[in-house]
């Protein structure tokens, strides 16, 4: 909603979704067509053809009806994908558009389009650092850093929210009530770092992965359901990890009540919560599919 519409407004380049949309066909014929060679193939084909001079329209108030994922790890095998798969196409397709015709806004917003998720891999570095900057900011002492910090964080921070409040006040007249779930939205965000981070490292080091879709379970049908088994987490480091970053979290809070840093909490909280919450839910669609290996 908000980023689709800003970017048409604007003239800048968007992506077909691969959820809904319309094409003409002679536009993905010369643009080269589908190619296998990236995870988001609807994100790269959308740059090839407006590179080659279409344009595409965005119409927010046509919808189209889509389920989301259910279940943590199909929730966090989408992500994977369109993370690993925005790194591809930006490696793939970025050199291009810079040595392109195209106006310097087009560029500019192309890159941070497709390099945004660099962010996941910073998200887990900053995890790994909180306790060494807390203790330096208690020798230092907390009320000498105050005034970056405290600044930075609520900007950092409204600015996302302000983000997704927009959206619903969009799409959905009762938006007010869902202003309770934003502070989960950000700890979610946080949670899904590991899993991200290592979709951009793939994507970086080259590796190929093949396509693994999200599970659809028709709930508005009542077919029968996939099995979780098919969508088990793949890398067993990523969730020891992500209870690592639980269990390292709780114990920065600890530290932070014990050293009187009680404006740290707001930030400690919301990582915790992120990692716990993505933790919790992985443990428990794990113990699950042991007990039941095919749910129909």
């Amino acid at each position: 909603m908000i980023e689709h519409t800003a970017r048409h407004r604007s003239g800048r380049f968007f992506n077909f979704n691969g959820t809904a949309g319309i094409w003409r066909r002679r536009a993905i014929e010369d643009a080269g067509g589908w190619r296998a060679d990236t995870l988001t193939e609807d994100l790269d084909l959308s740059y090839r053809a407006q590179l080659a001079g279409w344009r595409f329209v965005y119409l927010k108030d046509l919808v189209s009806p889509a389920e989301l994922p259910v279940d943590i790890n199909g929730f966090k095998s989408q992500q994977h994908r369109w993370t690993k798969g925005s790194i591809e196409t930006g490696c793939k397709l970025l050199p291009e558009i810079f040595r392109s015709g195209q106006s310097l806004k087009v560029k500019v917003e192309s890159f941070f389009h497709l390099t945004n998720n660099l962010s996941y891999p910073l998200v887990v570095l900053l995890s790994i650092f909180v306790f060494p900057a807390m203790e330096i900011r208690h020798r230092l002492g907390w009320t000498r850093l105050i005034w970056l910090d405290f600044p930075l964080f609520l900007v950092s921070t409204i600015s996302v929210l302000a983000f997704y409040l927009a959206s619903q006040r969009e799409i959905d007249p009762a938006w007010p009530k869902k202003i309770r779930y934003l502070p989960m939205l950000l700890s979610l965000g946080i949670g899904l770092g590991v899993n991200n981070a290592q979709a951009v490292a793939e994507a970086l080091l080259g590796r190929r992965s093949e396509f693994h879709r999200t599970p659809k379970y028709s709930l508005d049908t009542g077919a029968k359901r996939w099995s979780d088994k098919l969508y088990r987490s793949r890398i067993p480091v990523l969730f020891a990890l992500e209870l690592f970053f639980t269990v390292y979290f709780a114990a920065a809070i600890a530290l932070s009540l014990r050293q009187q840093l009680y404006l740290a909490l707001p930030f400690l909280v919301i990582f915790f919560n992120g990692y716990a919450f993505v933790s919790a839910l992985t443990l428990a669609q794990r113990l699950r599919a042991r007990r039941f290996p095919c749910v129909a």
